[in-house]
């Protein structure tokens, strides 16, 4: 009897504990996913109410509509190429895009977040029932300027953020579809590719603007890093591959700052292998990598740094951003304002205020910063080699006259033997506390990051300074 007197006391302190742990994790997954499951097209209670209220305005930084509802239909802008440039960020009101604002927003569009009096008042009114209104932090004639730069080209992104306080000014995907003929855009040849937010969703090796991440972490574990001496021959053999240098330069000795502004191939190779994966995985997740990114304004897709134990062929390659690394571009952004900002990389924002039917402010987020992904030192020790990059390096093209640009270009190989254009690369920054902008441009098949993407980020900035960000 005592005997079983133990056991139960046994199988019940089992069960607390698994009530426990479903009960905190059902807490965690409701507390942090909640929103992303509330928001999802399928949810019925967004067709429900949307059938009852009147969805509020989508505005840009600047109050432009963005989207809005008029005679009971929901109307987005005038011009083509503004409405395609902002499109993936404003989504459509049918739910295709859920990722976009009308969606992902929808909380507060259709008026969830309205308190019972608000809504009392609404209805004692007479008048309709109105969710709140929006502004979101892009720019939209920013988002316009830089899509037209992007439209030529196979597919690629353009991001802006004010690495100061994570505020996106400039998010646009290309190709794009239009919100006034979701039709089109479902029965194009391209299916979904158009659908595709490509600065949030899209998986790009990074090429060599990787090696932001392994300077990093050759400065955090090498205290001699600065002072080696790394001599390029045009060539590495590891131990069943060859890592060759764009173009076939040879460098011959060089510092590692001057091997990063030259994008010296060998000598990053060469740090990766010494570096060992579990430290060069160790800054990439400082970094964000392999990450699950929960930002409250929107969805962005975890960045991956390969798992597990990696030979000196996989390391050799990853630590120039080839192989199996992935990111996106908002996250090379990030990475390279977090340089820009001392090593800390603030969380991204898209909305900038809601406000309710009354006119009261629902929400207005603050900056935040997300994590810290080095010290201080290292990160003015990579800056300066992003500035040594454009000023003298590869990134010549991204100069802006009377700035100091900092940047690193990747031309990242999307094929085993060649045969596919590379996609060319820009992530920098604006060294300047008047104008903290970061920026990162992707180009799919474009080629050289220095004489494709380069000259793109440097329009795009320089677009974003004369109108005073």
């Amino acid at each position: 009897m005592k005997k079983l007197r133990q056991n139960l006391r046994v199988v019940t302190a089992l069960l607390l504990s698994l009530l426990i742990v479903a009960g905190t994790y059902c807490f965690y997954s409701v507390t942090t996913c909640g929103g992303r499951w509330f928001a999802t097209s399928t949810n019925t209670r967004l067709a429900s109410q949307k059938k009852q209220v009147v969805a509020g305005d989508i505005a840009d930084r600047t109050g432009l509509v963005l989207a809005c509802t008029v005679d009971g239909k929901r109307t987005y802008p005038r011009y083509t190429g503004l409405r395609k440039a902002v499109a993936h960020v404003v989504g459509d009101n049918r739910g295709f895009v859920s990722h976009g604002a009308e969606t992902f927003m929808a909380s507060y569009l259709l008026g969830f977040k309205a308190s019972a009096t608000e809504r009392a008042k609404q209805l004692f009114s007479g008048g309709e029932t109105r969710g709140d209104d929006i502004a979101l932090t892009i720019d939209a004639e920013l988002c316009a300027y830089a899509s037209s730069l992007i439209t030529p080209f196979v597919g690629g992104a353009v991001v802006v953020i004010n690495y100061k306080t994570g505020e996106i000014l400039c998010s646009t995907s290309w190709p794009s579809f239009d919100p006034r003929n979701m039709t089109a855009a479902l029965n194009a040849s391209s299916g979904e590719a158009s659908l595709l937010n490509r600065a949030t969703q899209g998986m790009y090796s990074p090429g060599s603007t990787f090696k932001i991440v392994t300077m990093a972490s050759a400065l955090s574990n090498f205290s001699d890093a600065q002072t080696r001496l790394f001599n390029c021959t045009g060539r590495l053999d590891v131990v069943n591959t060859t890592v060759t240098e764009a173009g076939g330069a040879v460098h011959g000795q060089n510092t590692l700052q001057t091997a990063f502004a030259k994008s010296c191939n060998s000598a990053f190779s060469t740090l990766a292998m010494e570096l060992g994966a579990s430290r060069l995985r160790w800054t990439a997740s400082d970094f964000g990598f392999n990450e699950n990114f929960l930002f409250s304004d929107l969805i962005v897709y975890n960045s991956v740094f390969p798992s597990g134990r990696l030979s000196k062929d996989q390391l050799a390659w990853n630590g120039i951003g080839q192989g199996t690394v992935q990111v996106t571009p908002l996250h090379m952004a990030m990475i390279a304002g977090a340089i820009g900002n001392g090593g800390n990389m603030m969380e991204p924002r898209l909305l900038l205020s809601a406000t309710g039917a009354q006119g009261n402010v629902r929400a207005l987020p603050g900056a935040r910063v997300y994590k810290r992904c080095c010290n201080e030192t290292v990160a003015a020790a990579v800056k300066d080699a992003m500035i040594e990059c454009v000023q003298s390096g590869t990134g010549k093209q991204a100069q802006i006259k009377g700035y100091t640009v900092a940047g690193k270009t990747g031309s990242a190989e999307t094929s085993d033997n060649k045969s596919v254009r590379t996609d060319a690369w820009f992530a920098g920054f604006v060294d300047d506390p008047e104008h903290p902008l970061a920026i990162a441009v992707v180009l799919e098949k474009g080629g050289s990051g220095g004489t494709v993407a380069a000259p793109i980020a440097q329009r795009v900035l320089n677009r974003a300074i004369k109108m005073g960000y």
